[in-house]
């Protein structure tokens, strides 16, 4: 019987000390704490504003690149293109994409009676830009496969044919003037 009753008292006690640590224990924060945990969420609240802000799709639903804000010598360049060298009139980009999303984007753009093949890339000699009819500049575009997904676009801009061209007539005339000078 007393053991009964120890074991009973022992319930109890056990059975209080876990009400008491539970109401002691509200969800109710304090004041310290209960401003903290704003600063945190709002923190975590710009974190994920910035994330989405900063993230970019660069493939439609169907898998093809979008065009990014970025031209080119009056090619639109697709999203995910990066700036790898530039001079004058050369410009190199890199892009993390399969060569085929590259080429199935570019491709169409570029009007011209000479593309070669190399690889699974191509170049567009002398290509004009489709819709750059405001000062069609001349391109010679490559599109390389540079890794298993890197592909490298590099726009070449070719000088323009000069103001002035001479004749057939004037130009044997200066050829016989330099020959007459040689001998």
């Amino acid at each position: 019987m007393a053991h009964a009753v120890r074991s009973k008292r022992n319930s109890t006690l056990v059975w209080s000390i876990f009400l008491s640590a539970w109401i002691g224990c509200t969800s109710e924060s304090t004041p310290d704490s209960r401003g903290r945990n704003e600063v945190d969420a709002k923190k975590a609240d710009e974190t994920a504003a910035a994330n989405e802000t900063s993230f970019t799709r660069n493939y439609d639903p169907q898998g093809r690149l979008l065009p990014s804000d970025h031209y080119v010598a009056g090619v639109r360049m697709p999203r995910g293109a990066e700036l790898f060298f530039e001079d004058d009139l050369r410009h190199v980009y890199r892009i993390r994409a399969p060569i085929d999303k590259v080429l199935a984007y570019l491709g169409p753009m570029m009007i011209t009676g000479n593309v070669e093949r190399r690889g699974k890339g191509a170049i567009y000699k002398r290509a004009s830009v489709r819709g750059a009819e405001v000062s069609p500049t001349k391109l010679d575009v490559s599109i390389l496969e540079v890794g298993s997904s890197m592909t490298r676009i590099s726009i070449t801009e070719l000088p323009p044919p000069p103001a002035y061209i001479p004749s057939a007539e004037q130009t044997k005339a200066a050829a016989r003037d330099t020959w007459r000078t040689l001998d």
